[in-house]
């Protein structure tokens, strides 16, 4: 017969057990949902990538940093300008206006625009609307300001775009990264040990934060990308995702 005694040293175990047990799965559930965000952001890039060729093969160009009106006010950023692409019932709606003009206060507050711009590595969607996506911008790159660059006259190796964590820039605002103005050690990406970067020909890799900042400055200016083989210097850096 069971006593009293009995069942509570059972009750003892049992809690023991099952707090090992999830001791044990916690940690691999959280690391799960951490390689399942990844693989969301990576599949994002890539999503970007085929936009930007979309918009290139509609202008027969690449879309600038930021879209300027008649007098060349700033109106959005190339994030702004590739939502119709990313967003096929989006065709219809003019792109003409600021970016925070109130007609587009509902799409810059929608999620499902957001998600591919801002991600966060703990939680399916961050709470600010801040860009973990930019470019490179400035002289060479090939967002200059001064030209507007087609695919043909950028080497494959070109980055067109990175992962960057703690931007403060919203998603549809004008802002990205200055070629002239890069920190001095480069962002580490969302998950602190690395990030994506997207380049010309589509193709979307994950770069080990170890990667030197004058390594990879070589990709970010058209010149750059022509001189200096992909596999070669950040080979050494890809990540197997």
């Amino acid at each position: 017969m069971t006593t009293a005694k009995q069942r509570f040293w059972e009750a003892v175990v049992a809690v023991g057990i099952v707090a090992v047990v999830a001791a044990i799965l916690i940690p691999a559930v959280r690391s799960a949902r951490r390689a399942a965000r990844r693989t969301q952001r990576g599949n994002c890039f890539k999503q970007i990538g085929l936009a930007l060729h979309n918009f290139h093969d509609t202008y027969k160009r690449l879309p600038p940093a930021v879209r300027t009106d008649e007098v060349g006010r700033p109106l959005s950023s190339w994030r702004w300008q590739l939502l119709p692409y990313l967003q096929a019932w989006m065709l219809g709606i003019d792109f003409g206006d600021r970016w925070d003009d109130p007609v587009n206060r509902w799409l810059i507050a929608d999620r499902a625009q957001q998600r591919w711009y801002c991600y966060s590595r703990n939680r399916d969607f961050p709470e600010n609307h801040n860009t973990n996506v930019v470019a490179v911008t400035g002289p060479g790159t090939v967002f200059e300001e001064s030209r507007h660059y087609t695919l043909t006259e950028v080497d494959s190796d070109t980055i067109l775009a990175i992962e960057v964590a703690d931007f403060d820039v919203h998603w549809a605002e004008p802002g990205d990264l200055r070629i002239d103005d890069l920190p001095g050690s480069f962002p580490s990406g969302v998950d602190d040990n690395g990030f994506f970067v997207l380049f010309a020909d589509g193709s979307v890799a994950f770069l080990s934060a170890r990667v030197p900042l004058e390594v990879l400055a070589k990709f970010f200016t058209v010149e750059g990308a022509r001189q200096y083989d992909r596999d070669e210097m950040l080979g050494p850096f890809l990540e197997v995702r």
